[in-house]
């Protein structure tokens, strides 16, 4: 998405969809500086129309500010990465637990099931399969009725998003796979709740360490010895 100044129609909105897609795409990539004039006089907006759209983003968890003034696309180290995983980790098995107890799992994996097709489409980019793989998740919490397990999940949903866009399209996509997910589909329709624990565990264990790696060997590249 190329810049171009923006006209009149919802505005903020389209600064929203541009600045998330620049930071999906690498265009800015994770701790870069966002320089507010250049921009604003790039889009053609304003610079209170460009803070409103910084401020959404900055709810998805996208950029952070550090108290003087300076935005900065989010930048996660491994400890983070490693801290979110292991609250997911947490949300996900009981999510997945209660579905699995329920009389009604089998209806459950049938939507959850639904939910994961989209990913075995080859022409998704790299934005499109990251909201459907975290929709797949997000909707897994959503199915039990608990909203603050819910709300809780979403709340780590920018952290998520972050590790992955840094770690690229190229390495992130492989782990995007409809395939990576059918196993938890099954094991929720197994009824077997020891089952879907083990492979909710190792589904999050495993892209844990990758992600944590990726983290480490950037943070090793950039301050050489």
């Amino acid at each position: 998405m190329g810049v171009g100044r923006f006209d009149r129609r919802n505005l903020r909105e389209r600064c929203v969809e541009y600045l998330r897609h620049e930071i999906v795409s690498g265009a800015l990539q994770p701790g870069e500086h966002i320089k507010e004039a250049q921009l604003s006089e790039a889009l053609g907006i304003s610079r209170g129309t460009l803070r409103e759209a910084l401020r959404s983003i900055e709810n998805e968890g996208l950029i952070v500010n550090d108290g003087k003034g300076h935005t900065h696309v989010r930048t996660l180290s491994a400890a983070e990465i490693a801290d979110v995983f292991e609250v997911r980790n947490a949300l996900e098995i009981l999510a997945a637990s209660k579905l699995t107890r329920s009389p009604r799992r089998a209806e459950f994996a049938d939507l959850l099931e639904s939910k994961i097709k989209p990913l075995q489409r080859q022409d998704l980019g790299f934005g499109e399969r990251i909201e459907f793989d975290l929709g797949f998740h997000a909707y897994l919490c959503e199915l039990t009725g608990n909203s603050t397990l819910s709300a809780a999940w979403r709340q780590l949903i920018g952290q998520i998003r972050m590790m992955i866009i840094a770690t690229g399209p190229e390495r992130a996509m492989g782990r995007m796979r409809y395939e990576e997910h059918v196993p938890i589909v099954d094991a929720i329709r197994s009824g077997d709740v020891d089952t879907v624990q083990e492979t909710l565990t190792s589904h999050m264990g495993d892209f844990s360490q990758r992600y944590v790696s990726d983290a480490l060997a950037k943070t090793t590249s950039s301050h050489p010895s």
